[in-house]
């Protein structure tokens, strides 16, 4: 999100216009989203709020949601981190049944044999890989929390026309958004 203005189809860079909201709850945030999403917007254009910076920490939400400088980052969907639990859980299960297989038939053991080493170095690899996956989620669920803690979780979402902008302001007060406005990015 570093590029604050958008170029017109005739070459001129104008500056980028946004609307802005505070959720109360992780529920409240996702539901925005949701509408915002079926209503015609892009994933890329939602950002919520970062990691903090030691610049950023203690500030009220009200007052990073016009900073630029405010750190963001795009909204991580549940169904990717369901993704990437998946991910993580098949790989640490894949990998080790795959090189206890190879292992075993390196040194010419029965098929018996290897099935018994990829079924108990598979099992365990997930093991390993479910507790990685229930980790990232702990993670991305304590970053929102702690927005959540220190006065809500910020969204911006870039609008391309004022119908759009509209538009986008009307769906983040529907889902008790407060500090709901709009604004725009210096050139």
């Amino acid at each position: 999100m570093s590029d604050l203005t958008q170029t017109s189809p005739i070459g001129f860079k104008t500056p980028v216009r946004e609307a802005v909201g505070i959720f109360a709850s992780q529920q409240d945030l996702q539901a925005a989203i949701d509408d915002l999403l079926t209503s015609g917007f892009a994933r890329c254009e939602l950002s919520l709020r970062g990691a903090e910076t030691n610049a950023m920490a203690g500030r009220a939400p009200e007052a990073l949601a016009d900073d630029p400088a405010t750190p963001r980052t795009d909204h991580f969907c549940m169904e990717a981190l369901g993704d990437a639990e998946g991910s993580l859980i098949g790989g640490f299960a894949v990998l080790p049944a795959l090189g206890a297989a190879w292992a075993g038939a390196a040194a010419g053991a029965g098929f018996l044999a290897i099935g018994g080493l990829t079924v108990v170095s598979g099992g365990a690899g997930a093991v390993v890989g479910a507790a990685l996956a229930a980790m990232l989620a702990r993670h991305h669920a304590a970053g929102l929390t702690g927005q959540v803690n220190e006065g809500g979780l910020l969204m911006w979402v870039r609008t391309r026309s004022p119908e759009v902008e509209t538009r986008a302001l009307r769906i983040l007060s529907s889902h008790a958004a407060t500090h709901v406005h709009s604004h725009s990015l210096a050139a």
